[in-house]
């Protein structure tokens, strides 16, 4: 008897302590969708379809899909592929764990009662980690909706992104976001032209950007 009720306890130990594996299901398609599961061939995507981990999700031109995960709910635009690389439950935390190879989402994360929820969303380039929030993202460059999302370079370096507010990780692998973003997008670079005798020359260019603005006026010559 205490034999078997050792047995029993530690059976619920494991039970409590292990990683629920979960699944990802795909509510709606349009144009030509396709699952590849284990490396092996490519399936047509269909509504209600379960995809399992490691299998990766397709998209051709001009198609798309809505695909449930978990707590969240994700579009996947038209040239994309993510493969799902984790979605399990542990400990009272669902994770979501997405590559993002090529292509665009559009990602809503929700809330769980009782559970607390790590969504992240990666690229060769950089992450996007959200908890309960709606965004895009294209595995550089990153449009939030509602809610905060970390976006974080190959580096670890990280600025969170507000509702409204854009960010991106740049070809140096420097992250931007909010008003350095704004920033950067408003730079100009002015190339001076001398306009006397002889043939135009270029003044020497200077390369390093700077933020200003240019403003020109038009004289209009009116003859009596």
């Amino acid at each position: 008897m205490r034999k078997r009720f050792i047995v029993l306890l530690c059976l619920i130990l494991v039970l409590a302590t292990t990683a629920w594996a979960q699944q990802a299901t795909i509510r709606s398609v349009s144009g030509k969708v396709e699952v590849q599961t284990d490396g092996g061939a490519w399936q047509p995507a269909t509504v209600g379809m379960v995809v399992p981990v490691g299998a990766t999700i397709s998209t051709g031109f001009g198609a798309s899909a809505n695909v449930e995960i978990q707590t969240a709910t994700i579009v996947v635009g038209a040239l994309t592929r993510i493969r799902l690389e984790e979605l399990a439950q542990r400990e009272g935390v669902l994770t979501t764990d997405l590559t993002l190879r090529v292509g665009r989402v559009r990602a809503e994360v929700r809330s769980a009662e009782g559970l607390q929820s790590e969504f992240r969303l990666r690229s060769t380039q950089s992450t996007a980690s959200v908890r309960g929030t709606s965004f895009e993202f294209d595995g550089r460059n990153l449009r939030v909706l509602s809610g905060l999302v970390q976006l974080a370079n190959l580096n670890q370096r990280s600025s969170n992104v507000g509702a409204g507010e854009s960010g991106e990780v740049s070809e140096t692998g420097d992250v931007n976001s909010g008003s350095d973003l704004r920033e950067r997008n408003s730079a100009v670079q002015v190339a001076v032209t001398d306009f006397g005798d002889g043939a135009p020359s270029f003044l020497p260019r200077r390369d390093e950007l700077g933020v200003g603005a240019i403003r020109v006026q038009w004289t209009v010559a009116v003859e009596d």
